[in-house]
């Protein structure tokens, strides 16, 4: 296992960045699987149920479904069991991470969705609409908090940690474009 310490060559540099990548990739599959549920005819009721505020104003709007929070929970999941064993069974990359890790992860990251939701609802973004920042890396933020009493003991978490809150909106603007382009999503961002 490799340990951060400064001054680091790039070939060092770049390998961690890797494993940082490999950290959240959870997070990142349970983002992408929901989006990419949308081909699943079933489960398409939205999780507030149409339900309004006293305001009159959606609780979270059609975009936030049942099939979308199932799936990519189970996916983000599914990528944190890949992870385990490959970087800790496997290779000796990471310290600690434990099988479920991606379970939490992947909850993190529905929370920061939820909540962006219900936030973009309260002050006139429509559904699908951007709020610039947030959109780009709050579920990740989130994601790995809320795997954060699993992982707080690896010695480079705060490096992974760093590494995807800058990568990943960058990250993010591409695959959506990526995304976009290839019709799975109906805008850019």
């Amino acid at each position: 296992m490799i340990e951060f310490s400064f001054p680091m060559d790039a070939a060092t540099f770049f390998t961690m960045v890797i494993y940082a990548i490999a950290l959240g990739f959870p997070i990142y599959m349970c983002n992408s699987f929901a989006n990419f549920s949308k081909i699943i005819p079933f489960l398409g009721t939205p999780v507030d149920f149409g339900r309004t505020t006293k305001d009159g104003k959606r609780i979270l709007g059609d975009h936030k479904t049942w099939r979308g929070l199932i799936f990519g929970i189970i996916f983000g999941t599914i990528a944190g069991v890949i992870v385990w064993y490959v970087c800790t069974i496997q290779y000796d990359v990471f310290a600690v991470f434990p099988w479920y890790t991606g379970f939490f992860m992947s909850l993190g990251d529905h929370f920061a969705d939820l909540l962006g939701s219900f936030t973009k609802r309260r002050i006139g973004v429509k559904p699908g609409g951007a709020l610039p920042l947030y959109d780009q890396g709050s579920w990740m933020v989130t994601g790995l908090l809320f795997a954060l009493p699993f992982l707080y003991s690896d010695p480079n978490f705060w490096f992974y940690f760093v590494t995807l809150i800058i990568m990943t909106p960058l990250l993010h603007f591409l695959t959506g474009f990526l995304a976009y382009w290839g019709g799975i999503k109906d805008v850019w961002y």
